[in-house]
């Protein structure tokens, strides 16, 4: 709305809002609307690229590393990656988020088919704390390796896809040839653990029957 406001305040379309507020010709406007740009820049900044990551690094290894430390380990990371100059090549910004697509869509695939088919969308809460080998999530030594198979092979497709120049129109949908490779692949490795957790649901209602 405001965009399309600039077209007839300056003649043409402003589609920078920091050059739509320094346009303005009064300078409490201009003060309220930067200090609007700042706040929304932090906070979507610590929402978005510091909370989850800094999650990620502590569930690494939850003994050792802190959501803290996690959050420094983030902070520190961004700058040593030097995103802006990502953003100077539009052909590797480009290469940049199909990696990351290709990244992204497995797990999110795997993710979606071990709860809704696979765990039927139950979830044992207690067992999401349980980090012993007893826990219902332990897998192998923490790692579930049906996953890891599923996850593997469709990656590697997702950046062959990316990096063949006679293939860049598909690399645009690497994420969701990701998610469909990955979460097909997963639903038929993982097509054992459906019964397990089929069995151990009726075993929970008969018990609860008795009782």
């Amino acid at each position: 709305m405001i965009v399309s406001g600039t077209q007839s305040l300056f003649g043409h379309m402003i589609t920078d809002p920091i050059e739509t507020v320094s346009r303005v010709g009064n300078d409490l406007a201009v003060a309220i609307g930067l200090l609007t740009m700042i706040t929304a820049t932090i906070g979507i900044n610590i929402v978005a690229n510091f909370v989850s990551p800094a999650f990620d690094f502590s569930n690494c290894s939850p003994q050792k590393i802190s959501f803290r430390t996690g959050g420094m380990i983030a902070a520190v990371g961004s700058i040593l990656l030097t995103p802006w100059n990502l953003f100077n090549s539009p052909e590797l910004i480009h290469y940049t988020l199909d990696v990351l697509g290709a990244f992204i869509g497995p797990l999110f695939g795997i993710l979606l088919v071990d709860f809704y088919l696979i765990k039927r969308g139950k979830i044992s809460v207690d067992d999401l704390f349980d980090d012993t080998p007893k826990g219902q999530y332990w897998y192998r030594n923490g790692f579930n390796p049906k996953a890891i198979a599923a996850l593997v092979p469709s990656v590697a497709i997702g950046l062959v896809i990316s990096f063949i120049p006679a293939l860049h129109e598909v690399a645009n949908f690497s994420w969701f040839i990701g998610v469909f490779l990955s979460g097909a692949a997963y639903r038929w490795i993982a097509r054992d653990d459906r019964t397990v957790v089929a069995a151990a649901r009726y075993d929970a209602r008969a018990v609860a029957q008795k009782e």
